[in-house]
Formats: C-alpha cells, structure tokens, sequence
C-alpha cells in the first residue's frame, strides 16, 4: 500500500508511519520548498529548485521525494486511489494521501496576496482543488464551514486525511497536530492490516461528532480510535446504495432549481407501496431554498415529474427528499 504526504514539514509523518510498519510512502513537496532542505544529521543543504526527484533520508531508509507543484487531487472510484495531478507531469497514484498542515490551509485559500504568489500552473488563488466519490468536490463540502472528524478526515472523500485540523485558517502548535498525526497512522495501519483499500469517515460519526462540538464548543474530544468510526472496505463488500445518481430539476411552485440527486427507494412490506428518497445538491452557483409544505415535483431527465417532499436540509446544506408511490427514476423489471 503507498501513501503520499503532499506539502512541507513532512519528516514526522514519515517517520511515524515507517514505525508503523508502513514503508512505501513518498512525499510531494512544492518546488519553492526544494530550494532548502535538511538531511538526517541536521545539517542543511541546497537542491535546485529544477530537481524533479530527490531523496528525503532517514538512516539507511530513503523516502523518494518529489518536487512538484501538486494541482489537483481526484479520487478514482473505480481503482480506490488518488489521482495526484501535478504541474506539468502524468498523474501519480497513491492509495492513501496525507495532507501536511500547510497544504491543508491551500484547501480554501483565496486572499489576493496567495493568488499574486502562486506559482505557475498552481490553481487559481492558490486553492488545491479535491474531488472525492460522486464527483463531489471539497469546495462544496466546505461551503459553509470544514466539515471533518476530529480533523482528520471528511465523508465522502476516502483515503484522505488532513495534518492541519478542521479550520485551515489557523495556525496550531505541533503538540495538536502529533496527536493529529498519530491517529492518522492509527486509521492507515489498519487500512493495511485488514487488507481493505478504501477507508471513509461514516456520515454518522461525523455528523455525531459535530453535534457535540455544538453543545461544548471549548472541548474537542480525543480519546481512542473506535472501530465504528471509520468502514474499510474493498471492492467487494460495496454495492450500489442508490438507484440513480445525476442531473435533475427541482420544481417549486414560482421557481425551477437544477441539481445534483442521489435517489434510491424500497417497497415497504407493510403498506405495499413504493417509497423513495435522496439528496439534492445545487448544480449551479444558486442556494437551494429552505424546505417548505408546497408541493414540489423532481423531474429528471426524459422522465415525467414525481411528487416530492423537502423534509429538511443536511449539515452540508444539501436537501432530503422524499416520496411515495412511482419514483423519478426507472425501476428495473
């Protein structure tokens, strides 16, 4: 199982993961980082900046070392690995990526100074774009506030985990980030230990967590990993859990929203009736409204409209629809 460390300050994480038994991991450092670097004995020698590959040492162990602009990162369902997109090279593979906190703080990144000094090719206003499963970028997770498990990790975005916590605005000491670290090669080691190749947060466990977050705002809860709180699965153990998944259109009385829907429903044995239900997400720059008691109609594509109900919005700010009787979407025969 290889694992990417993508950002600065990279040496801790890697020696914790080689105590872990975890040897193949390579670290994405960016270019300006290359221009000075520190060996095993402390001192500091000069690479050029131009290097493509160098080697990070620890005793008789080395640790390749790439200097590159990391661009984009994007999850392949398909494969359950990261696609590490760089400037100006093919897209490298990883099965596990770790962000270091500087990187973590490019996540949602947009000031006027970051966009003046980013580098050539690097994305706009000096953002790291991220695409989890769904096609569901991290910008959307994160509209409204960084949506994370102890900041380790995000639903919907598997193998990936964060070093710099749920905001990455602020600047934390080291001694928050090693217990961020140690329970980070906790999850990774287990990931390999089960053989699994895709680790993900459970929506539950997160949403649980941030509840309580909200009742006691000054106390983060540490304490040991559980083995509910993250499902390592491959493949095989997954099957489909919705019926349709693409482009509908949301119809209020006095306004059409387009969106992204998540759809999947069940015949219930006791009223003998179909019931149906989903995720909306906006599929354009446009807030979905509040849910409301008029009658709505989701309409996909080819398809006559259904009657649905808005029951009330996620913590992503995403809507849950419902409905009875013959669904939006074609049933199989």
């Amino acid at each position: 199982m290889n694992v990417a460390v993508i950002g600065t300050g990279s040496r801790a994480i890697v020696r914790r993961l080689r105590a872990a038994g975890i040897t193949e991991v390579t670290v994405y450092e960016p270019v300006s980082a290359g221009d000075l670097s520190r060996s095993s004995v402390g001192r500091r020698r000069r690479t050029p900046w131009t290097a493509p590959h160098r080697w990070l040492f620890r005793e008789d162990r080395p640790v390749p070392r790439r200097l590159v602009d990391v661009s984009e990162l994007v999850f392949d369902e398909n494969e359950d690995h990261w696609l590490i997109h760089s400037v100006g090279d093919e897209p490298a593979q990883a099965r596990v990526v770790i962000l270091t906190a500087d990187t973590t703080r490019r996540l949602r990144t947009s000031s006027a100074a970051d966009t003046a000094d980013r580098p050539c090719g690097a994305p706009e206003g000096g953002r790291l774009p991220v695409t989890g499963r769904e096609a569901r970028t991290l910008d959307a997770a994160w509209s409204h506030a960084p949506v994370t498990f102890r900041g380790i990790a995000t639903h919907g975005f598997p193998n990936l985990f964060f070093v710099g916590g749920a905001d990455p605005g602020v600047e934390e000491p080291w001694s928050a980030q090693s217990v961020r670290v140690d329970l980070i090669v906790t999850w990774v080691r287990a990931l390999q230990r089960q053989s699994g190749t895709r680790i993900e947060v459970r929506a539950s466990t997160q949403h649980e967590y941030h509840r309580r977050l909200d009742l006691t705002p000054s106390t983060r809860r540490t304490g040991r990993p559980k083995p509910h709180h993250f499902d390592i699965t491959v493949a095989a153990d997954r099957h489909t859990d919705h019926d349709y998944l693409g482009p509908a259109v949301l119809d209020l009385p006095g306004a059409e929203y387009r969106v992204l829907t998540t759809l999947a429903g069940h015949t219930d044995p006791i009223d003998g009736r179909y019931h149906w239900h989903g995720r909306l997400d906006p599929a354009e720059a446009v807030a979905l409204p509040e849910p409301v008691r008029a009658s709505a109609f989701l309409v996909l594509p080819g398809r006559a409209p259904a009657a649905a109900s808005l029951t009330e919005r996620d913590p992503w700010g995403n809507l849950r629809v419902t409905g009875i009787g013959a669904p939006p979407f074609a049933l199989e025969t």
